[in-house]
């Protein structure tokens, strides 16, 4: 009788449960590699379909510049500066004295323009008969001769016709002021805007009375608020000295801007506004000027 031999199960080595788990591991790392690439790709798409709707409600351009009304004090008579009362950039309230002008050759002529009537008017109430009509006109004429000589004295002294900020100041006393030419700029800076130059395929949903936030280079932390007033209707190379010309056959088009005006609304804690400051503007186009839109 042969002893029967009892089956020997093969046995099962550490190396072999290593090699089968490294076979699984690879499928897996494609598989997550494939799903993370895939949610990846779908985020870049709705974040890219995103930003194309909020740019079609919301058409931005950092291509703007902060604009003020800027009047030039310009002097109605000739005469000597003898005071020049403001420093550069300095701001002034509507009627602060600007600059003195030698107040002697003007009040000399209003002296003698008074002379003149007090003696046209004693010949005026003396005359009588045909001579009476020709002395109550030279008396007349007397009159308006002082009136314009004391106006002409007024200007001597040149005030500021608004509130506003002096810009460059370039007089000294001793110089002469000549009538109709400037002295100085002086910003108005009771009224605001922004000059925005959008691209032409923006313009279609832009409106007057849209709402419009702007966010200045200098303090892009707080954002003002204004209104769109107008929208320009020829391009910004239109107003150039030497506008482009298309008409040869090597033209490279090129996406136009238009100009399009934002009034500010000026609150209290804005950051300084300045004439020629840069920044960016967001328009939104989702409000007519009677409410705001949902943003």
């Amino acid at each position: 009788m042969q002893d029967r031999v009892p089956d020997r199960k093969p046995a099962t080595t550490g190396a072999q449960v290593v090699s089968a788990g490294s076979a699984r591991q690879p499928l897996l790392s494609r598989r997550g590699l494939a799903i993370v690439g895939v949610l990846a790709i779908a985020a870049l798409i709705a974040a890219g379909y995103a930003y194309w709707q909020h740019e079609t409600f919301y058409p931005s351009t950092d291509n703007a510049q902060v604009a003020a009304n800027i009047i030039q004090i310009t002097p109605v008579v000739t005469g000597l500066i003898t005071d020049v009362k403001v420093q550069e950039y300095a701001p002034v309230k509507e009627g602060d004295v600007l600059v003195e002008l030698n107040q002697g050759p003007f009040r000399a002529t209003l002296k003698r323009a008074e002379i003149r009537r007090d003696i046209a008017q004693q010949q005026a109430s003396a005359a009588s008969g045909p001579q009476a009509a020709t002395a109550k006109g030279n008396a007349e004429e007397a009159d308006i001769a002082v009136a314009e000589a004391n106006a002409e004295l007024g200007h001597a002294t040149i005030k500021a016709p608004i509130d506003g900020t002096v810009g460059k100041v370039r007089i000294r006393p001793g110089e002469v002021a000549k009538a109709g030419v400037p002295l100085f700029p002086l910003v108005d800076t009771s009224t605001w805007w922004v000059d925005a130059n959008f691209k032409e395929t923006d313009l279609a949903r832009i409106k007057p009375g849209q709402t419009a936030y702007v966010w200045l280079d200098s303090d892009p932390s707080k954002k003002l608020t204004g209104k769109v007033e107008a929208v320009s209707k020829a391009s910004g190379s239109a107003f150039s000295l030497m506008p482009s010309e298309n008409a040869t056959g090597s033209w490279v088009k090129v996406v136009q801007r238009f100009p399009v005006r934002i009034a500010l609304t000026v609150q209290p804690n804005d950051p300084p506004l300045g004439v020629g400051a840069s920044a960016s503007v967001q328009i939104d186009t989702t409000t007519d000027g009677a409410g705001d839109g949902a943003k």
